[in-house]
């Protein structure tokens, strides 16, 4: 059967216990999809999510459709194709109709009714909570479900989450604090976790009606999908039972106050025109009632960066304690009751921040991080592991910045992570991108999704191909309870996805491919938290955005050729759109 598309489709019901019969499609009289349902209601701008109404209107809902998601910036860096599905339009965007899931299931009614009930996989997309959506056809669950059934005899639901991004998520301030106090709502921000929340609990309280066990769900999420995983386990809602995180633990997008918050706000205001002599709840009122798209594009100069990352809130509601810090992921550990994770990472994660990079040549990377360290001991540490010097090529430059933000936002912190709590599955992704785009010949985030989820299983490589059947088999039997490979308290030793061999690989032997022995000197030194801050810094540029005298204005990004970085070192070179 072929992983792109299916032969045929048609409609199947389905009755679902005090919401009413919901309408979905049903791929090959096996695999069946119900999408777009509402697992909560937003009762306005910048307010925390309330349940979804019950029953649904006139006890229907067509899940034959795909329903909006959250309004976002354009984007231009990330280019992966879009599965087809010829059965359904692609949707509409609207940040107070997105709360809906979209639901897979391995057997039709007919089939489900009567046997034990699925295990549930459940996923929060990356994007850095500005980007994507959980109805994206990358995210698609009916292959895997299918896979789950036809191919692994595990039949498995598989359920993906579209929430608010962006400002219409995640921007907080005292304003909107005190507004969300008269509204009785605790905390502030965050509302885009919170939206993860309602639906978790909506599956906790639906999910047996489609086939699945409440008491078997795992959550699993890439990038700031992961940090929402991270986000979930810290809460201790019992909401899930175990959980995989890929790239991405809770600092990576960072972490940001609500004094923070208030310099972006301020600025947001400032951007939109809304009159500083106003008094302050008539300027949020104002900001609510800006239309959406004005609202979506002011995001653009306000966050600085050509790849925008919002930021959880550390309002002090949203999880149980503080928020974690790149430096106390050395004393991580799960919450008891989820008993089973998955972590790993790619290899050349940060590749993403590629047209930042561009802008430093070797004097001003070195300049930026001895400004930015302040403490020239920590920063001349720092570049001296990295082998950083001020006479470097553009090209070298730019590779050598890739690498110690790849490491600082993602692989280090992993390392104290899965050493502080080694009953983890742990996994390096190293498959080069087979893509005609910029990233070809690189393991780039957020490729492995390609590979876990097998939409375009055919037309990858053969060699590829394997992986893909790895990977989602690997997935799929994690949250069946069995294991995907070996723990990593075994024999230290990771699941290494890779085009000529998927296999274990002690850790002592991996150090030959990556510096294990460089973050542990980071570790020893005390520099963990330094050394993730300044990847932050180099990345998302936070210290800009938080600057109240730097107001928001257009970016002018050069091109590689311009700035003299060579890409064809890269198998099969690189294509840049800009």
């Amino acid at each position: 059967m072929s992983a792109v598309a299916p032969r045929e489709w048609a409609t199947v019901d389905l009755e679902v216990p005090r919401l009413g019969t919901v309408k979905g499609w049903c791929f090959d009289g096996t695999t069946c999809q119900y999408y777009g349902i509402p697992y909560g209601k937003v009762p306005g701008r910048f307010r925390r999510p309330q349940p979804a109404d019950a029953p649904w209107p006139d006890s229907k809902w067509d899940g034959t459709k795909l329903y909006p998601f959250s309004p976002q910036p354009p984007r231009d860096f990330y280019f992966v194709p879009n599965p087809p599905r010829p059965w359904v339009k692609e949707p509409t965007t609207s940040a107070t109709e997105c709360l809906n899931i979209n639901i897979s299931v391995p057997t039709p009614p007919s089939e489900s009714a009567g046997r034990p009930k699925y295990p549930v996989m459940v996923f929060f997309h990356g994007g850095a909570f500005v980007y994507s959506a959980g109805s994206a056809g990358i995210y698609d669950g009916r292959r895997l479900a299918q896979i789950s059934q036809q191919d692994l005899d595990i039949p498995t639901i598989v359920i993906s989450v579209t929430f608010r991004l962006g400002v219409y998520g995640f921007l907080a301030s005292k304003e909107i604090r005190e507004y969300n106090t008269a509204h009785g709502e605790s905390g502030v921000g965050n509302y885009g976790l919170w939206d993860q929340i309602e639906a978790l609990r909506w599956i906790q309280q639906h999910i047996t009606a489609f086939g699945g066990d409440p008491d078997k769900v795992t959550i699993f999420g890439q990038s700031a999908g992961g940090v929402s995983c991270n986000v979930h386990m810290l809460r201790d809602e019992r909401l899930f039972s175990a959980a995989i995180i890929q790239s991405g633990l809770l600092p990576l997008c960072g972490v940001l106050s609500e004094a923070q918050y208030q310099v972006i706000y301020d600025k947001l205001l400032r951007y939109l025109n809304i009159p500083a002599d106003l008094p302050a709840q008539q300027q949020l009122q104002k900001l609510i009632e800006i239309d959406e798209s004005n609202l979506t594009i002011a995001m653009v100069p306000v966050f600085v960066t050509p790849v925008i990352t919002i930021s959880p809130c550390d309002d002090g509601v949203l999880i149980n304690g503080p928020m974690p810090t790149y430096s106390s992921y050395s004393d991580f550990a799960p919450p008891s009751w989820c008993k089973r994770v998955m972590i790993g990472d790619v290899a050349n994660e940060c590749m993403i921040w590629n047209k930042g990079f561009r802008s430093y040549d070797a004097p001003s990377l070195v300049a930026k991080i001895k400004t930015f360290l302040k403490d020239k001991d920590k920063a001349q540490t720092l570049l001296d592991l990295y082998g950083i010097t001020d006479d470097m090529d553009r090209n070298r430059t730019f590779y050598k910045l890739e690498k110690l933000t790849t490491d600082g936002l993602y692989l280090s912190v992993h390392w104290s992570a899965l050493r502080a709590h080694p009953q983890m599955y742990a996994y390096r992704f190293d498959v080069p991108s087979p893509f005609d785009n910029e990233w070809k010949g690189l393991a780039h985030h957020s490729l492995d999704n390609v590979y876990i989820w097998s939409l375009l299983k055919d037309i990858l490589p053969a060699s590829h191909q394997r992986v893909s059947e790895q990977m989602s088999a690997a997935w799929l039997k994690f949250a069946n309870g069995t294991e995907p490979w070996e723990r990593f308290d075994k024999n230290r030793a990771f699941m290494i996805f890779a085009p000529d061999r998927c296999g274990m690989v002690n850790a002592d032997d991996d150090r030959q491919k990556r510096d294990y022995k460089v973050w542990e000197e980071i570790e020893s030194q005390g520099l963990l938290q330094d050394f993730g801050e300044l990847a932050d810094e180099l990345c998302m540029r936070h210290e800009e955005m938080l600057d109240p005298e730097i107001e928001p204005k257009a970016m002018s990004v050069p091109a590689f050729e311009e700035v003299g970085i060579s890409t064809g070192n890269q198998p099969g070179g690189l294509r840049l759109d800009i």
